[in-house]
């Protein structure tokens, strides 16, 4: 589901969600789109903001994956559930399929 999201928000639309994929080069996101993006993680996952050295760290999808689960797996936040995640999707005028997560 991390990595569905973060094909939403980027700016190059985009349906390789392959871990490898760079965020910047492959996908088109910009300071902009990457704090949208944190801001999201952030409310969705209920965690505390990224200190500024981690999260410029990120350069893949899968880094960005991997941050969460380590987030998560850390007793850090929490799963978001269907409605909270439908609510992010209606945003960007998408329709959430769980099944597909």
């Amino acid at each position: 589901m991390v990595s569905r999201l973060v094909l939403l928000v980027a700016p190059q639309k985009n349906e390789d969600s392959r871990p490898e994929r760079r965020l910047i080069s492959d996908l088109g996101y910009h300071s902009l789109a990457l704090a949208e993006l944190a801001f999201t993680l952030e409310d969705l996952f209920g965690l505390e903001p990224l200190p500024p050295e981690k999260a410029m760290s990120l350069e893949s999808v899968g880094d960005v994956t991997g941050l969460i689960a380590a987030e998560l797996d850390g007793g850090a936040g929490h799963l978001p559930n269907d409605d909270d995640i439908q609510l992010i999707f209606d945003r960007y005028g998408v329709e959430w399929a769980p099944q597909a997560a």
